[in-house]
């Protein structure tokens, strides 16, 4: 490489780390984004739950006689709307300091998202909601309603209902500045809800479709997929986006599953399921990392043998941040340049696998589980063997594109473990 492109290679490499990076990590750490991003990231234990029950269940059923735990998925992932609309307003609050208002802003964010499903009353005298709504089906509409509440609340937190030296009790002022943001809360939400006959779901899922239908495309899951390794590999964490990610994935994925049920073909690729959880884009986590691990625990260098035996066992559980900060990774344009390549090839690959047929579509909803066992997880989520020869190769095209770069990088890497000569001092 010529002097002049290398430094125009290192010239945009400090662009990305000392310029574009700071701007994107000290915008996600604004409040209004920070607390969506922190709600969506609180219901994962949630979600988790659900998938333990999950792989229980696989188990159970070549077990005559055991128990049935499908309730917990029920009531863990199956309330995922009710979950993100609490914690999205009680995170938000906290980032907005208004400490004071977390938890009352939270329930009251659960009771407006039970009043956007529009119950109706039975000829019993029930209240009968659609209980599918409060789940992964719903789930934008409460990341919506957790927005919403935190709006209300912070607007009303401006207002200073007494005087410092008010001589109404301190209990009877905390009373009403709680009272009057859920009072209108409601109030707003049930007059557009209840007088105007408004369904709140169908207009959100209207908004994002055409985010959807972008994300779905073949460019938009390729550069959805990008994004998330070109951050990651400049230490910008894949949680960070947890919301954006999960707004297009939950419902997508619900839809695959009702087509299932039908016996229809799944339309949407862009899944956590795809994504992450099948392991053969993010192949031992975001950038196939994976491969080069591999390559590690046989490298001549002492530093990256060592580090390839402490990274495998949590790479083969898809989590590469031990070898994404101990290689490094981050920031490094030797092995950054073919994470982005190999993210490209392989949701490129991984698009044309799933369109074509050769791969059944995960027939699980498990989002945000992206830590399955490498192979293993393939398999569980699509229920189809073919998807062992496709993990193998995946991992050979990742493996011939990391390769040269590795080479460059252990060369470096043994340099500088070369013990240094002492000068040799001149004859008299």
């Amino acid at each position: 490489m010529s002097e002049n492109a290398k430094a125009k290679s290192n010239g945009f490499m400090d662009w990305l780390q000392y310029k574009f990076t700071p701007a994107v990590q000290k915008f996600m750490t604004k409040p209004w984004i920070a607390g969506f991003s922190e709600g969506v990231i609180k219901c994962l234990p949630f979600i988790l739950t659900g998938a333990v029950i999950f792989f229980y269940e696989a188990i159970a059923s070549w077990i005559p006689g055991a128990p049935s735990l499908t309730f917990i998925r029920t009531y863990t992932f199956q309330l995922l709307s009710l979950l993100a609309a609490y914690n999205i307003a009680s995170q938000t609050m906290a980032h907005l300091k208004h400490r004071n208002y977390m938890v009352v802003a939270g329930l009251t964010a659960i009771c407006a998202n039970i009043l956007a499903v529009k119950g109706v009353t039975n000829e019993n005298g029930f209240w009968e909601i659609t209980f599918g709504d409060l789940g992964p089906s719903g789930v934008l509409q409460g990341m919506v309603l957790g927005i919403y509440v935190s709006i209300v609340f912070h607007l009303v937190s401006k207002i200073r209902f007494f005087k410092a030296d008010s001589a109404v009790p301190t209990f009877v002022q905390d009373w009403v500045k709680n009272i009057i943001p859920i009072f209108l809360t409601i109030l707003i939400l049930g007059i557009v809800v209840i007088n105007f006959n408004v369904d709140l779901l169908e207009i959100i899922l209207n908004c994002f479709s055409p985010l959807q239908s972008v994300a779905q495309s073949f460019p938009g899951f390729v550069l959805h997929n990008f994004l998330m390794s070109l951050f990651y590999g400049l230490g910008v964490s894949g949680w960070t986006f947890s919301g954006l990610n999960n707004a297009i994935a939950i419902p997508a994925q619900e839809a695959n599953l009702a087509a299932l049920a039908a016996g229809a073909i799944p339309q949407y690729i862009n899944v956590t399921e795809i994504r992450s959880g099948i392991g053969l884009i993010n192949m031992g986590g975001i950038g196939a990392t994976l491969v080069l691990n591999v390559m590690f625990l046989f490298s001549k260098s002492k530093r990256l043998k060592t580090l390839g035996k402490v990274c495998i066992g949590p790479g083969l559980f898809s989590i590469n941040e031990p070898i994404l900060f101990g290689a490094p990774m981050v920031c490094n344009p030797i092995l950054l340049i073919p994470m982005l390549v190999n993210t490209i090839i392989g949701s490129s690959l991984v698009f044309a696998i799933f369109k074509l047929g050769l791969l059944n579509y995960p027939n699980v909803a498990l989002p945000g589980v992206g830590t399955l066992p490498v192979i293993i997880g393939t398999v569980m989520l699509t229920g189809d063997l073919r998807g062992i020869l496709w993990w193998f190769v995946c991992f050979a095209i990742y493996f011939a594109v990391y390769w040269p770069f590795f080479k460059v990088f252990e060369r470096n890497v043994m340099a500088e473990e070369e013990p240094k000569k002492p000068a040799v001092e001149a004859n008299a």
